[in-house]
């Protein structure tokens, strides 16, 4: 089976074997994780991570049958290994916190992605041992993926550029990834392999190799994300130093390190004139303003700091085992209901250290970072005292990517990504295996039954991906129908609830199945058994509000009042920067009469949300509970101190004002002071010229004086303008003319009032039109 050779650093030729031949497939498996369809998921990371299960079980085999041969054992790992005995003891921490879960079903999830990434890192160190010289075939395989992948991603932007503007093509940056930043993160980390290509290999590959880091780092650019711009920094350090302490600052050195800058220098010149053709004020403005707004006062800076302060608090409120793995994101939604908009929540804290230590506990996140802590000392020790080129070479990439990714952990969440995992799974095993192994044959061979069982162990965590992986498609269902909108969709309730998953029992945006499973019964109005899956849902979620905000709309439909008025007081004060939440509770509040509360509420959204639309929200509502007009002008005009140049709001003042004329003015007309009531219908008409209500009005006005010839014109302006439909304009009209012995105009605007269905029409039609 030594089909071919390899060389080795030491000139030495090796035999490549059937488990290189292995060793290179899995690497490349692993890379083709970032083509995979979504599959009616909702996030890809669930088809991957089942993907990732499937390739577990079959390295277990490949492993079952190496340890069969006394290759490599299981427990070889563990022997005398830092690195894997932590990770081992950090997974039995989140195993812990399943007991302090409010959650399990989430603890479940995350447990089980958790363990399949550990199952991936046992597999490559068993697949990679003795495998050293095959590091530059794996760095070429992993360049090959990056210029696939970022070539695919710039071909993409070209042709959304061509169809769409620059702008949306730059948002529209994301691959199969999930997002801009991920895909940012997913390139950088692949920035290591390739700096070490550029100097390993010569010719036709360097040339090549030089166009793929110009290809990489120009979508990276692209993307806006900070993040890689301080790894890349990082990376660059690290590897620049490296470079030069083992090979001398000389004229070679020196030309080397300039290919590896000089695509760097042309990406970011390619970048900006990108960003310039965008002409946009924030995300897309330069490189250079990007770098400036690293700081706390830029706005997603400001974020992450409030998340940051909540994981804290949560953290000193659960600090011995935390809230439950995966429980950050239903258990920080209270903590955020002064700061997210709507129904948003944050998921993540965005730092995986963080959130770590919130969701299993202070010594948990304290063994997490001391993971990467041991991995940087082990790779410094093996570069500053090298045992040999490979071991050093080996180390400074292992150096690199943990700069890649401990940086991603910092300001996002790369723990839950498989196209971020296999790199940390690969940076494990590297670090593992890279160290001159002695001959284990004299070593007492290891029970098969350990591979048998990690190999039924991996089958279990297929199975369990394979529930995770359903979840999603049902969510993937229920979003396609929209039902939180559309009066029905495909599915139905029974439908729902007969596919309701094991685990998770959330969607990934934190809400429950059962709550979207009562918006179907709501929609189908089966209230029973609505209100059965509401009270389930909130037992699961209760902090988003939904569930009281949907058991408000069936209160109303049932013409419940009473109980409307409590549901959507619970929903506002739950998530009082919900603006739906907000408008519902103050129109409930107006039906019920109770203005202090429409003032109470407005008060709390003015504090954290305030807008114009807060302003006129809450004025609506007033003047819809018989608030005094008066009153009702003082609080929108307090309303424009705080925004003087909205046209919104001055707009609802005038419209309150007219309103205010019109009431006043018809005062006066029944107390028949027709000049006063005619100088207020004219003031409301100088505001709004064609507010088709005080046109009518003064027509009415001119009417009832018997001025009908002052009268016509002002109705006929009326019904100039849409909004005067049950033809009682026309009849007046057809009265003035009547009254003015003009009975052919007369007829005719009695034979449109009739038309329209005026009651009085048709009398005046047979007394005066035959």
């Amino acid at each position: 089976m030594n089909s071919k050779s390899i060389h080795t650093n030491n000139g030495k030729e090796k035999n490549f074997s059937s488990s290189d031949f292995i060793a290179l497939v899995t690497i490349i498996a692993l890379l083709l994780i970032d083509y995979f369809p979504y599959n009616q998921t909702m996030e890809i990371i669930n088809p991957q991570f089942r993907y990732l299960s499937f390739l577990n079980i079959f390295l277990g085999i490949h492993c079952y049958f190496k340890e069969k041969n006394n290759q490599f054992g299981f427990f070889s790992i563990f022997r005398k290994n830092y690195v894997a005995n932590i990770y081992l003891l950090f997974l039995f921490f989140c195993c812990l916190s399943l007991f302090v879960a409010k959650n399990s079903s989430l603890v479940f999830t995350k447990l089980t992605q958790v363990f399949i990434v550990f199952s991936l890192f046992i597999n490559l160190s068993i697949t990679l041992k003795n495998k050293r010289h095959l590091i530059y075939h794996i760095v070429f395989i992993v360049c090959i993926a990056a210029f696939f992948q970022s070539g695919q991603e710039f071909l993409n932007f070209i042709k959304q550029l061509k169809a769409k503007s620059i702008i949306d093509a730059l948002n529209n940056l994301k691959g199969n990834t999930g997002n801009i930043n991920i895909l940012a993160a997913s390139l950088t980390v692949k920035v290591p392999f390739l700096l070490i290509a550029i100097t390993h290999f010569k010719n036709f590959k360097r040339i090549f190799l030089i166009s793929i880091l110009l290809l990489v780092t120009i979508v990276i650019f692209l993307t806006g994300a900070r993040t890689p711009l301080l790894s890349l920094f990082g990376i660059y350090t690290a590897y620049l130093l490296f470079y030069f302490k083992e090979n001398s600052f000389v004229r070679s050195s020196i030309f080397k390190t300039t290919l590896l800058i000089i695509p760097i220098i042309a990406a970011i010149f390619i970048a900006n004139l990108f960003f310039k053709e965008s002409k946009d004020k924030s995300r897309y403005v330069s490189l250079q303003s990007r770098v400036e707004q690293i700081n706390a006062d830029d706005a997603s800076a400001s974020a992450r700091l409030y998340y940051w302060k909540n994981v804290a608090q949560i953290t000193i409120n659960h600090p011995f085992f935390g809230v439950g793995l995966g429980n950050y994101q239903i258990e920080s939604i209270p903590y955020e209901r002064l700061m997210e908009n709507d129904s948003s929540v944050s998921l993540h804290a965005h730092n995986d250290f963080l959130e770590i230590t919130a969701e299993t506990g202070i010594l948990n996140g304290v063994i997490y970072f001391l993971l990467f802590v041991v991995v940087v000392y082990i790779n410094l020790k093996r570069i500053i005292r090298p045992i040999d080129k490979t071991t050093s070479e080996i180390a400074i990439l292992c150096l690199m990517i943990v700069i890649a990714y401990t940086l991603d952990s910092f300001f996002n969440f790369p723990m839950y990504r498989p196209t971020m995992q296999i790199f940390f799974c690969l940076l494990l095993a590297l670090t593992v295996v890279n160290k001159n192994y002695i001959t284990e044959s004299s070593k007492k061979a290891e029970s098969p039954a350990i591979s048998i069982i990690f190999i039924i162990f991996n089958v279990i965590l297929c199975y369990s991906a394979t529930l995770i992986n359903k979840a999603s498609n049902l969510e993937y269902l229920i979003q396609t129908d929209d039902i939180n909108v559309n009066a029905s969709g495909v599915l139905t309730g029974d439908e729902v609830v007969k596919r309701l998953p094991k685990y998770p029992n959330v969607f990934s945006t934190s809400e429950s199945f059962y709550e979207y499973a009562g918006i179907y019964y709501l929609r189908e109005k089966n209230y029973s058994k609505a209100l059965n899956c509401f009270s389930k849902a909130n037992k699961i979620n209760p902090y988003l509000g939904r569930v009281s905000f949907y058991k408000n709309i069936m209160s109303v439909e049932r013409g419940n009042i009473d109980s409307a008025y409590i549901y959507s007081k619970e929903a506002f004060y739950l998530r009082p920067r919900n603006s739906n939440f907000y408008r519902t509770a103050t129109q409930i509040a107006a039906m019920k009469g109770d203005t202090l509360e429409i003032l109470k509420e407005h008060q709390i959204v003015t504090k954290y949300r305030n807008s114009p639309e807060a302003w006129i929200t809450a004025g609506e509502a007033l003047g819809n509970a018989g608030f005094s007009r008066n009153k009702l002008i003082d609080f929108i005009n307090k309303g424009i101190k705080d925004f003087p140049n909205d046209s919104t709001l001055l707009k609802k003042k005038n419209s309150f004002l007219i309103t205010n004329y019109i009431i006043k003015g018809q005062e006066f007309g029944g107390q028949g002071k027709r000049d006063k009531e005619l100088e207020l219908y004219q003031k409301a008409l100088k505001i709004d010229p064609k507010n088709i209500y005080a046109l009518q009005n003064i027509g009415f006005c001119y009417f009832n004086q018997g001025k009908n010839d002052l009268a016509i014109p002002y109705f006929k302006k009326a019904i100039e303008y849409p909004g005067l439909d049950d033809g009682k304009t026309e009849f007046y009209i057809g009265s003035s003319y009547l009254r003015l012995n003009d009975k052919t105009n007369a007829c005719k605007y009695f034979e449109i009032a009739n038309s329209k269905n005026f009651p009085d029409a048709k009398a005046e039609l047979n007394q005066n039109c035959k």
